[in-house]
């Protein structure tokens, strides 16, 4: 079994719609993708077949001014509008749902319980994909309420799950391509996790928890792609340099230039693999 898996980061996955875009050019035979929170649209949008909507969506004026609204949140609101965004993205490119769940490969994202802490990985039927996407793309603190999914009050699937490489590997995959956000060096430190938490420790004390552990658990996931289990692959697609963007933000010009970086990133890649093929049937 064959995986692709996305990695968040907001805005800074721009860098992964351009590895996404390049993997489109020539089709990549995936058993599965997964993403988290941006990741998981960006997944969505590739198994659509959408080439080029996550970069439209993202320089968007409309969806991009669903980001950093200070005034609003000073106000009570939310600093990330995801009605907003999800409105705005619609309207410029609807997502081909149906081109998505007709797709043979299976389609997973996470989400992070508020009440418990814990992160879950979930295949969305169609009438729950929009909820789930929001769901998945929930900052903590930047939306003030969770979305509910099967039953569940939840926010960003990064906060308990950053990649779900364990429960890929549970489900039998045996190669996994990984397209990060973050250059191969990077670790959480925990501190943003730790300065969120006491945000939650009054009302929702198993999330306060979740987002103290995350930087550990993040990590844990970095050892788990560099040091997978006898018998699996793990190929990972890094940026070369940190990307320009932010998680709620970055110029015109920025976002572009993470997506060309991540095209290139992606042909890269392609180009390893036909070198890899060609020298296995010379063999």
């Amino acid at each position: 079994m064959r995986a692709l898996l996305v990695e968040g980061g907001g805005v800074r996955a721009a860098f992964a719609a351009g590895v996404l875009d390049a993997l489109l050019e020539h089709e990549e035979p995936f058993d599965l993708v997964a993403g988290t929170s941006a990741g998981a649209l960006l997944a969505a949008a590739y198994l659509a077949g959408q080439k080029g909507r996550s970069l439209r969506v993202l320089r968007d004026p409309g969806c991009r001014a669903a980001f950093g609204r200070i005034t609003d949140f000073l106000r009570g609101g939310d600093l990330v509008d995801l009605e907003l965004l999800h409105e705005t993205a619609d309207r410029l490119e609807a997502l081909d749902a149906e081109a998505l769940m007709m797709h043979p490969a299976r389609f997973l994202l996470t989400v992070t319980d508020v009440d418990t802490g814990l992160g879950h990985v979930l295949e969305p039927a169609s009438n729950e994909l929009t909820d789930a996407l929001k769901a998945t793309s929930a900052l903590p603190i930047a939306v003030r309420s969770p979305i509910r999914v099967r039953g569940m009050t939840c926010l960003d699937g990064g906060i308990a799950i950053p990649l779900p490489v364990q429960h890929i590997i549970d489900l039998g995959a045996t190669e996994l391509v990984v397209v990060r956000t973050r250059q191969a060096s990077y670790r959480n430190s925990g501190r943003s996790g730790r300065l969120a938490a006491p945000w939650f420790e009054r009302k929702q004390p198993a999330l306060a928890e979740a987002l103290r552990r995350r930087g550990d658990v993040y990590n844990a996931t970095v050892d788990l792609l560099e040091h997978p289990p006898e018998g699996i692959i793990v190929q990972q697609i890094h940026p070369h340099r940190a990307p320009a963007c932010r998680r709620t933000g970055g110029s015109d010009v920025d976002i572009v230039r993470d997506h060309l970086m991540g095209v290139d990133a992606g042909q890269a890649w392609r180009s390893k693999q036909r070198v890899s093929a060609h020298q296995e049937t010379d063999t």
